[in-house]
């Protein structure tokens, strides 16, 4: 909801994972322009073709096809999770953000201490042990698990290739300078469960008890990026 309210504020949008288009053109209020790139050409060949009041591009995964500080909005939703080079992804929304702008993240919420993406195998008691003990002595660059995709899967995300975290991205981009203006690990999406473990960390999740609050399913997380004197 949000990131459709500040998109129909935003004259310059850019969806970055885009696939064939079909979210892009739906934020977009009527009549309006937005950019969006992503690694499939098929996926980039289909949404010209369907939405052709769009530009759309190949991305190689490396540098964004754009000049520096152009976009006013600059969002990803579910791509962070399928990256092999997770700061140079997010150095990139940023360098084409326009001071001033908006950049948005959303995506699971793998890397917490008490989740695993599909295809992990990191025995969860020593997942949560070392995930404690990284959030009360943080590392304020970002390091995310690494998880290799599995050759073929029959459930969404068996080929996620690292995990990110909420608190590991907000150390990030403090770190870089931004400035945070929304973040959570969206408990309210999680799921019932009568596991004791379970419902005491969505209790004290929901209470915003630390670290427990970081660790919800997923990750939204809208920065601004400053403007400079």
């Amino acid at each position: 909801m949000y990131l459709q309210e500040i998109t129909g504020h935003s004259s310059s949008v850019l969806d970055v994972g885009c696939g064939e288009g079909t979210r892009l053109s739906t934020l977009l209020p009527a009549g309006q322009f937005g950019w969006g790139v992503d690694i499939d050409s098929y996926a980039i060949n289909l949404a010209q073709k369907q939405y052709p009041r769009c530009h759309f591009r190949v991305y190689s995964g490396k540098r964004l096809p754009y000049k520096s500080d152009i976009f006013d909005l600059v969002y990803s939703a579910f791509v962070l999770e399928h990256t092999r080079n997770p700061v140079n992804f997010l150095n990139e929304m940023i360098r084409v953000c326009q001071p001033g702008g908006h950049i948005v993240i959303l995506c699971p919420n793998f890397g917490s201490p008490n989740r695993r993406s599909p295809n992990s195998v990191k025995n969860p008691l020593l997942k949560l042990i070392s995930g404690l003990i990284n959030d009360f002595f943080p590392n304020p660059y970002l390091k995310l698990e690494k998880v290799n995709p599995r050759p073929s899967y029959d459930q969404i995300d068996a080929d996620t290739t690292l995990e990110p975290y909420l608190l590991s991205l907000l150390w990030f981009f403090n770190d870089k300078k931004v400035l945070i203006e929304s973040a959570s690990s969206l408990w309210e999406l999680e799921a019932s469960s009568l596991n004791p473990r379970k419902l005491l960390t969505k209790i004290l999740g929901q209470m915003k008890v630390y670290p427990f609050k970081y660790w919800g399913p997923q990750i939204f997380i809208s920065v601004t990026k400053p403007i400079s004197d």
